[in-house]
């Protein structure tokens, strides 16, 4: 027995030894670097699928009550870094321009906004066909539109009447809602949207319509 618990001493130094050696080896072996590719910004040629400048001022009836809700555009760029690589080895992050409109209101607790990229390019290198959209974010839940002057075959094109304006060429997009949202919860199923104007109207989960208003 003691014999036994000499030989694991004994062993026991050479064996740490070798540990530490093998840890100093790893922390000092030298980490792939980064590869950050850009993108580039937003073709001007897709920036009119949103017609909102920074300022203005929208307003949205409720059907029921005839309540106009005022909202205040806020549009901006700016650079947003994307790492789908996850744990790889040799980690890409890719540099893409967001160009995003947001309308909120001092009177009303929904917003809508809607985010335009030029990250569909990452999955073009990548070799995907990747679809050109606007990310749009509603009452608890979101929708795409896709670019202007691109492929627009699939959705749903209509012409509306509202508050005696015509208003053509509408999309009509079904919106998914928040993973969270609740039964108890209000928001946005149906979302109709245009290039020339945006927001035309939406309709919520309890059955509450809100439309552009226009004198």
């Amino acid at each position: 027995m003691k014999s036994k618990r000499q030989f694991i001493r004994k062993m026991a130094a050479p064996v740490m030894v070798v540990v530490m050696l093998v840890l100093f080896v790893a922390c000092t072996k030298e980490q792939p670097k980064t590869e950050i590719i850009d993108l580039g910004d937003i073709p001007e040629v897709y920036l009119p699928t949103v017609q909102y400048q920074d300022g203005d001022v929208v307003r949205m009836m409720r059907e029921s009550d005839s309540l106009i809700i005022n909202y205040r555009v806020s549009r901006y760029r700016f650079s947003s870094l994307d790492d789908p690589s996850g744990w790889d080895s040799s980690p890409i992050i890719y540099d893409y321009q967001v160009d995003w409109t947001e309308l909120t209101s001092d009177q009303f607790t929904y917003e809508m906004g809607i985010a335009l990229t030029s990250e569909y390019r990452r999955y073009e290198l990548e070799g995907v066909a990747a679809p050109k959209r606007g990310y749009i974010s509603l009452f608890k839940s979101d929708t795409y539109v896709p670019f202007i002057n691109t492929d627009a075959s699939g959705y749903i094109v209509q012409n509306h009447e509202i508050n005696g304006h015509v208003y053509c060429d509408v999309f009509r997009l079904d919106c998914e809602p928040d993973y969270n949202v609740t039964e108890e919860d209000i928001y946005t199923v149906t979302c109709y949207y245009s290039y020339e104007k945006g927001f035309i109207g939406m309709e919520m989960s309890n059955g509450e319509k809100y439309w552009l208003f226009e004198e």
